[in-house]
């Protein structure tokens, strides 16, 4: 395995500024000491000792962040479509595939690193349903995730109701067999916290540099009070981020008006979650008053475009939440319901669905598209000042963009061409707390050949497991549809697709 550099300079390089000419980026020197940056100039003199790297006509960015993302189903990339969230879930729930091989555990983690960092994705957020949850699939995640060398917030993903969120709409005439199984059964809060704040205990805040920890409660309404509010003791005890999905669909928002006499914000808000730890996955149909709410507490939402699409979620209220001064990340979400780890994708998303909801210009432009896939993940995963942008002090994160890919020729804007017309084949060199993990196009810690000889040898029984899981659901999909329906048909006072008006 390579070793850790200790100095490198970065010559010659175009330096990205979130706070400077974003079109044309001034020409520096960056020198790397340890795992953060130490000094930027317009020449260094390379000393002994020091590696360099020319990077003349080459732009220099910050390390992404993918500030959502869960790695239990990279197995079953490619495998679904056409499916609304719900059906979905039935499909890719991981409890569905039971315990999976460490090899197979460390396979999967290893190839969305890969892919990841291959993309200039420098710190994920794994927000993982652990399964089984013992503490040697913990180990086996995390020791992948160190063996890729990419930076990684951990969150155990925490629940104790079982029930899919569509489940008051479920028609009431089905057969109890089928009921018991979309309901699930539910199990208990302190089991759930004993388990994430033991592995917290065992293997400490940074179970290695490049690690830290975050916190899952899979959403609102699959929480009880009590485990909400054990999530907020935690979060304060231990000063960590949470992440919890909210709003995602509309089904889940008109099950809140039907269920719940306050709206999922405020059951958060009582627990002690409201505060700028707090980041909300997805929060396509928020309303005013919840972004108002949100503005209020210093709380984010990361913003998911893909899956958000491709599961027929609709699009989140951007603008709404950019005018509040709601600060927004990115997230790529899982392999099945977005297929790829790729953030230059979601900043196009991020800039362009504003658009089909409102035809003026706006300010959501490429300079805020990077700030939100750089600066604001890391200010979501807990890595503010640390993580984001290339200044002296902070980690020494960050991909080496190759100007002459042609996705940048003619060269007229950093910022544009890298969220409008770049995604992902300029990257040739990612480092990752000072260590380089990719050169010249290839992971430096990986075998790729290794990586997609070991997948076709273990795929046959995952496709095989995905098969008999999803023959075992069948009987599930057209209950769900008519359940979908039914949930269609709750009024809400809002949209989040467009040309359908509002619901009557």
């Amino acid at each position: 395995m390579p070793s850790d550099a200790t100095r490198i300079l970065i010559r010659g390089g175009r330096i990205y500024d979130h706070d400077g000419d974003v079109h044309q980026p001034a020409i520096a020197d960056l020198l790397i000491g340890g795992e953060s940056i130490e000094q930027i100039a317009p020449s260094i003199p390379a000393a002994d000792g020091v590696e360099v790297i020319e990077a003349k006509g080459k732009l220099v960015i910050p390390g992404m962040v993918n500030a959502h993302y869960h790695s239990h189903d990279v197995m079953a990339k490619g495998m679904f479509e056409e499916m609304p969230f719900d059906v979905w879930t039935i499909h890719a729930n991981p409890g569905g595939y039971g315990a999976r091989s460490k090899r197979e555990l460390r396979l999967r983690t290893l190839l969305g690193a890969a892919e990841s960092l291959r993309n200039g994705i420098t710190t994920i957020q794994d927000f993982l349903t652990v399964v089984p949850q013992d503490e040697a699939t913990v180990d086996t995640v995390l020791s992948a995730y160190e063996e890729a060398g990419v930076r990684v917030v951990f969150a155990i993903a925490a629940r104790d109701k079982a029930a899919l969120d569509i489940a008051p709409f479920i028609p009431k005439d089905l057969p109890d067999s089928i009921r018991q199984r979309l309901s699930g059964s539910d199990t208990s809060a302190k089991r759930e916290l004993d388990f994430v704040e033991g592995q917290i205990k065992r293997l400490g805040l940074n179970p290695t540099p490049r690690q830290t920890w975050a916190l899952a409660p899979s959403a609102p309404q699959r929480c009880s009070h009590e485990l909400l509010e054990g999530i907020a003791a935690l979060s304060g005890k231990y000063g960590l981020p949470v992440f919890t999905h909210v709003y995602e669909t509309r089904i889940q928002a008109a099950a809140a008006r039907v269920q719940e006499e306050i709206s999922l914000l405020e059951v958060l808000a009582r627990a002690g979650l409201m505060n700028e730890r707090l980041n909300l996955v997805h929060g396509v149909w928020l309303t005013a008053a919840d972004i108002a709410q949100l503005a209020g507490a210093g709380a984010r939402v990361i913003h998911n475009p893909i899956s958000n699409l491709k599961l027929k979620s609709g699009v989140a209220p951007i603008l709404d939440l950019y005018r509040a001064g709601v600060e927004v990340a990115l997230g790529c979400d899982n392999y099945s319901c977005a297929e790829t780890q790729n953030i230059f994708l979601a900043m196009r998303m991020l800039c362009l669905l504003p658009s089909v909801t409102d035809p003026e210009p706006h300010p959501v432009n490429a300079a805020y598209a990077l700030r939100a896939a750089t600066l604001h993940g890391a200010r979501a995963v807990g890595l503010g000042g640390k993580a984001g942008a290339l200044k002296p002090g902070m980690a020494a994160d960050l991909s080496i963009l190759d100007l002459n890919e042609l996705a940048y020729v003619p060269f007229n804007s950093a910022a544009r061409q890298t969220v409008y017309a770049e995604f992902g084949r300029a990257v040739e060199t990612v480092i990752v707390a000072g260590r380089p993990v990719v050169r010249d196009g290839k992971l430096v810690m990986l075998d790729e050949a290794a990586l997609a000889a070991e997948a076709a040898e273990l795929l046959p029984e995952f496709r095989r497991d995905a098969q008999a899981l999803a023959s075992r659901n069948s009987d599930l999909i057209a209950p769900l549809l008519t359940a979908n329906r039914s949930a269609w048909k709750v009024p809400l006072d809002f949209e989040r697709y467009i040309g359908r008006g509002k619901t009557r």
